[in-house]
């Protein structure tokens, strides 16, 4: 039992490092753009590209007067990692089984919710990632001459970095959780 926990400990540790680019690096990127053309011109346009990290969001959330939003992932990706990380580390080095017991019964409890971002993220660029693709081809007349004019607008969502590396921190951290064993008999005075 001993290796198994040592195991679920060192995954946990690096998980931790996973995650600090998870939040801060950005996640998703959306890039829209318009192209109109006609026999006589080419136009196109970048009308919004933007890529945010989850603590941009958190700052821009609340800043914008979504402060609920803002807080509920705040906790869901930085709080509950943190202490959930902390607490497995703890429960490592704790000769304590009821205590021990404890923590790891409320980190388990907790644990699911930091996995919510990812689900959330994963809808909205599902969502965005089919393209939205609009090809409008209309005429008109300049100076009393027929002008075919043809407009396409396109937007597609881009994962980026922190996403996956907090998809990593995530995946690696329930690994962990699934490996550590609490058992009274567990003795770790030869550390």
């Amino acid at each position: 039992m001993y290796y198994r926990n040592l195991a679920a400990f060192i995954l946990t540790f690096f998980s931790l490092f996973f995650l600090v680019p998870g939040v801060s690096l950005s996640m998703l990127r959306i890039d829209s753009g318009e192209a109109v053309s006609t026999k006589f011109i080419n136009v196109k346009t970048d009308l919004y590209n933007k890529s945010r990290s989850i603590l941009n969001t958190v700052e821009y959330l609340y800043h914008h007067n979504n402060r609920f939003v803002a807080i509920v992932i705040f906790i869901c990706s930085v709080i509950i990692p943190v202490v959930k990380g902390l607490g497995l580390g703890f429960i490592f080095f704790s000769r304590n089984y009821h205590v021990k017991k404890k923590i790891f019964n409320f980190i388990k409890a907790i644990a699911k919710w930091s996995m919510n971002d990812v689900f959330i993220v994963a809808i909205f660029l599902a969502y965005l990632s089919a393209g939205t693709t609009i090809h409008e081809l209309s005429t008109t007349a300049l100076m009393g001459k027929p002008l075919e004019i043809d407009v396409l607008f396109n937007m597609t969502a881009h994962l980026e970095m922190g996403f996956w590396c907090f998809l990593t921190y995530c995946l690696m951290s329930l690994l962990a959780l699934q490996l550590y064993s609490i058992k009274p008999d567990h003795d770790f005075s030869h550390l």
